[in-house]
């Protein structure tokens, strides 16, 4: 009879930044996945969550995950936190978690892993041995999860409606399937900069050559209309690798969210800036075409990717619409007759406070020392979707 249970466990933070203010929610994610030979049960398993390493700071108080900070005398050197102060924290409120059974899984099991994030409150014990400015780092302690209580079942609670558990606990003890199990890394900060709220919207517009050199003739064009609603001019980067927090998961970032492709307010004239672009069947809502980025960009850049180039940023002075008229030919050729809408995705970007002019920038660059502030992005969002009819293979330009 096995006296462990393998489980892999992977540790990861969602943002590389821990705001102290609270505007941007903090979590440590982790990703679960039964992949053990001999795990071999077809029922799901349910872990409770609290006193387990999921259970942060019970599992930091209780020794079961680890916190280190950067030394300020040798900033590649780690030590570890005197977490003496969290000695009267409790274990977290009854909540469990499901994990699907391996047995007839069809995906690989990279795919499978079970997401679970335990958000820290900047107003608990754990955010007030956090120090800003400083750089931390939380590991397993060993391989030991600390699940006080699990069991094979198709329940979601280890307690039914009257209160009474509605299971034994099984007394295998469950273990990270490795002696590493990744890491959560990030930097305390007091706050983040705030973009104003920018106004988007959408419309079909008929291009000319007369109106629009950049369209060629006859061809299906959206017009893309950009407002700064604050009171302050703002520089927004258009294009290229975008620096702002961005949320992950257990092993790299959420997809979509590290996309250093053209925003749809980038002046480019050789290629339209269609990337957050969908075409929506109108009857069934199903996104029929939209451009999915490729992989994710690297998780890794140059040190120029800190200073975009002077023509990667446009300026957003306060109530001054900017406008942009997009080319989609190449986005909706082809479809089959029916009637369809155009929705725009949501995309953040990189920006600076002020307008921030040629004369300023150093080497054809953005200035270094606005470009190493940490902010949150300024989101190109809208609610506008454009109705076109496809008819004998073409836009019908009459609607």
């Amino acid at each position: 009879m096995m006296n462990e249970l393998r489980i892999h466990t992977h540790i990861h933070n969602r943002y590389q930044v821990f705001d102290a203010s609270g505007q941007l929610p903090f979590s440590i994610v982790f990703g679960l996945c039964r992949r053990s030979p001999a795990d071999t049960d077809p029922r799901p398993l349910l872990l409770e969550i609290a006193g387990s390493v999921l259970d942060v700071p019970f599992a930091l108080a209780h020794g079961l995950l680890t916190l280190h900070e950067q030394d300020p005398e040798g900033a590649k050197q780690m030590v570890e936190v005197d977490l003496s102060r969290l000695n009267k924290v409790a274990a977290n409120e009854a909540r469990c978690l499901s994990l699907p059974s391996p047995v007839n899984r069809t995906e690989p099991w990279r795919d499978a892993f079970t997401v679970y994030q335990c958000h820290i409150d900047v107003n608990g014990e754990l955010a007030s041995i956090l120090e800003p400015g400083k750089k931390y780092i939380i590991r397993l302690a060993s391989q030991d999860l600390g699940v006080k209580r699990w069991a094979y079942s198709d329940r979601k609670q280890f307690v039914d409606n009257d209160g009474k558990p509605s299971h034994d606990s099984e007394a295998v003890k469950l273990v990270n399937s490795k002696l590493t199990a990744g890491n959560a890394t990030f930097k305390v900060v007091k706050g983040l900069s705030w973009p104003p709220r920018i106004e988007t919207r959408m419309r079909p517009c008929a291009s000319s050559p007369s109106s629009d050199s950049a369209l060629a003739n006859n061809s299906t064009a959206l017009e893309v209309s950009v407002i700064n609603t604050g009171s302050d001019s703002v520089t927004v980067q258009t294009r290229g690798h975008q620096r702002f927090p961005i949320p992950w998961g257990p092993f790299q970032p959420e997809p979509d969210a590290d996309d250093d492709r053209m925003r749809i307010i980038d002046a480019t004239t050789h290629r339209s800036p269609i990337s957050s672009l969908q075409v929506v069947d109108f009857a069934t809502g199903e996104v029929i075409r939209s451009n999915k980025q490729r992989g994710i960009g690297p998780l890794t850049h140059s040190n120029a990717d800190w200073q975009p180039k002077a023509e990667d940023v446009v300026t957003l002075k306060p109530g001054t619409p900017l406008i942009r008229k997009i080319d989609i030919g190449a986005l909706v050729g082809g479809l089959v007759d029916g009637q369809y809408k155009i929705r725009m995705q949501s995309k953040g970007c990189r920006w600076w406070h002020g307008e921030v002019g040629k004369e300023e920038c150093e080497g054809g660059r953005m200035p270094a020392h606005p470009c190493g502030i940490i902010i949150s992005p300024l989101m190109l969002e809208s609610q506008d979707e454009v109705e076109l009819r496809i008819r004998d293979g073409k836009v019908d330009q009459s609607m």
